[in-house]
C-alpha cells in the first residue's frame, strides 16, 4: 500500500498543477480517490446513478455508509452543499456525506448556514484534508475518523484534520 500511496500522491500533485481540462481533471481526481479508498478497504463504488442524480463515489466503513462528492472549484456556494445534502436526505437514515472541495474555501457565513439549527450529515473535506490522507503517516480512514469525532463532539463539519489535531494536542 505504501508504494501505491506514493504513486497516488504524485498523481495528485500533477492534478493540483491544473494543466488538464476541467472535465479530465475531475475524472482523474475521482479515479484517484477511488483508488485511495480501495487501498484502505473502504469498499468504494463509482458513478452511482439513482434516477435524477449522480453520485461520484459511495463507500462503506464498517456499518457506516458514505456518499462522496469531489469538486475542483473556485468558489463553493451554500447551494452546492445543499444540493449534495439533498442527495443524502433521500437515502437511508444515517448515510453520511463527504463533500471534498479543492481550490476554494467556504465563508464563515456559508458554514453557519449549513449547521445552524440543522443536523449535520455532511463533512467538508478541503484540499488540506486530502493532502494529509495521502501522506504516508496518515490515511483517509484516520482523517475521516478524526473529522467525524470532531463533528460529533463540537458540531463543526468544516474543521480540517490538521486544525483538529492541533486542537486536541493543546487541550
Amino acid at each position: 500500500m505504501r508504494r501505491r500511496k506514493v504513486e497516488l500522491r504524485r498523481e495528485y500533485e500533477v492534478l493540483k498543477r491544473g494543466r488538464l481540462e476541467a472535465q479530465e481533471r475531475g475524472w482523474r481526481l475521482e479515479a484517484l480517490i477511488y483508488e485511495l479508498l480501495e487501498s484502505e478497504s473502504l469498499r468504494p463504488r463509482r458513478n452511482t446513478r439513482p434516477p435524477g442524480e449522480e453520485i461520484d463515489i459511495s463507500f462503506t466503513d464498517g456499518y457506516r455508509h458514505f456518499l462522496l462528492e469531489a469538486r475542483w472549484m473556485e468558489r463553493v456556494s451554500v447551494g452546492d452543499v445543499f444540493a449534495f445534502r439533498g442527495k443524502l436526505e433521500g437515502k437511508l437514515a444515517g448515510t453520511l456525506g463527504v463533500f471534498l472541495y479543492l481550490g476554494a474555501e467556504f465563508s464563515k457565513g456559508a458554514i453557519q448556514a449549513m449547521t445552524w439549527g440543522k443536523g449535520i450529515n455532511t463533512l467538508l473535506f478541503s484540499e488540506h484534508d486530502l493532502d494529509d490522507a495521502l501522506l504516508r503517516a496518515h490515511s483517509f480512514r484516520e482523517v475521516l475518523e478524526v473529522k467525524l469525532w470532531h463533528a460529533a463532539s463540537y458540531g463543526q463539519c468544516h474543521a480540517t484534520y490538521r486544525s483538529i489535531k492541533d486542537f486536541r494536542g493543546n487541550s
